[in-house]
């Protein structure tokens, strides 16, 4: 997917030094900030993604060339989705400025409204109020809904993806910071937050303010980033293999707190469980401590506490623990109900939970 380099649109807070570098975003995000900013303004933006950092950006965009912020006390109207009817939302659509041009409605959370809901909206379509934005945002675009598909059809619907590759992207980030990164840093840093697009942006406003004004380093991200995560995960790992359930538990709570990727954990914990499937290998081939270290892929001094820990599982437990894994990773990625219905934070919190519990019952019955 192409890129391209737009003006910084994050919040007025975090925006960079006069003279900083620009931003590099996807093109259907830089597209869309463009018209914004040149005052093509359309009526309505339905806005998905699964990252919110690009919603929120767009969203300051749409917002700052639509209403001015001294106007915003009268023209600048919220509406949650969920609970929500299309009657409200399109009664605030209607509605006329006061002492402005304009009105901004924002609809949060659209895949929270009920598909007949949302399909009442779809004449409004035809026919918007010309002195009223209308902005929905939605993490998830069903295209099985009618409403998406009318407002495709008018070119209203602004799929945000993220770039294929995020390294252009991060280190254009930094220097819109004014910080100095290698490609080392990135990747580093990738590896070790995810692919979050906003927690990858507040881990560089954390190292830019650690680092000053010389570059930052591969142990930057380790010492200021990568510790509390990885020594978190690893702990997690541990209370699984020793069948601690309340360290278990309070890891998961740590993690969740740190607003750490749950896709990320449930990775980590696959990665565990293999290597307990290559200590009893190793054990059952004999190995010796360094080619056993070698083949589990870990220091020495772990493998020694993890072939303990890999004797109180079965190989068809150890199967059934990626049956586990894999569930719980298609659940994370809203493939069944739990987090359509307990929303993201709660939802992934259960889930992991629920994982965690499964995992350790599976090797209680083997001291």
């Amino acid at each position: 997917m192409s890129v391209r380099r737009v003006s910084w649109l994050g919040t007025e807070s975090s925006r960079p030094a006069a003279g900083a570098a620009e931003v590099v975003y996807p093109r259907p995000v830089a597209d869309l900030i463009e018209r914004v900013t040149a005052a093509e303004l359309a009526p309505i933006y339905i806005l998905g993604s699964e990252h919110p950092l690009l919603i929120e950006r767009s969203l300051t965009a749409i917002r700052d060339a639509a209403v001015p912020p001294e106007a915003r006390g009268f023209n600048y109207d919220v509406v949650d989705a969920k609970g929500a009817s299309a009657q409200q939302v399109l009664a605030a659509a209607q509605t006329l400025p006061m002492m402005a041009a304009r009105r901004l409605v924002l609809v949060r959370d659209l895949a929270d409204m009920p598909a007949e809901q949302l399909n009442r909206l779809i004449d409004y379509l035809a026919e918007p109020n010309p002195t009223t934005v209308l902005v929905g945002v939605t993490r998830k675009i069903d295209k099985r809904i009618k409403f998406y598909a009318a407002a495709k059809k008018r070119s209203y619907l602004h799929e945000l993806a993220p770039p294929r590759s995020l390294l252009p992207w991060l280190r254009d980030e930094a220097r819109a910071r004014a910080a100095s990164v290698s490609k080392g840093v990135c990747e580093r840093l990738i590896e070790v937050v995810g692919k979050d697009m906003a927690r990858l942006a507040l881990a560089l406003d954390q190292l830019a303010l650690y680092a000053g004004e010389r570059a930052i380093t591969v142990e930057d991200v380790d010492d200021l980033i990568a510790d509390t995560r990885e020594r978190t995960v690893f702990e997690l790992t541990d209370a699984i293999g020793a069948g601690d359930l309340p360290a278990a538990l309070g890891s998961v709570a740590s993690l969740c707190e740190q607003r750490q990727s749950a896709i990320g954990v449930v990775v980590m914990m696959a990665r565990f469980m293999r290597q307990l499937g290559k200590c009893k290998l190793a054990s059952a081939q004999r190995l010796a401590p360094g080619p056993a270290a070698k083949l589990v892929g870990a220091p020495p001094f772990a493998v020694k506490k993890m072939m303990g820990q890999a004797r109180r599982y079965s190989s068809a437990d150890l199967a059934k623990a990626s049956r586990l894994l894999a569930t719980a990773d298609q659940q994370l990625k809203g493939h069944d109900d739990t987090i359509k219905v307990l929303g993201r934070e709660l939802g992934e919190r259960v889930v992991l939970d629920r994982l965690v519990r499964a995992m350790i019952e599976l090797g209680q019955a083997r001291p």
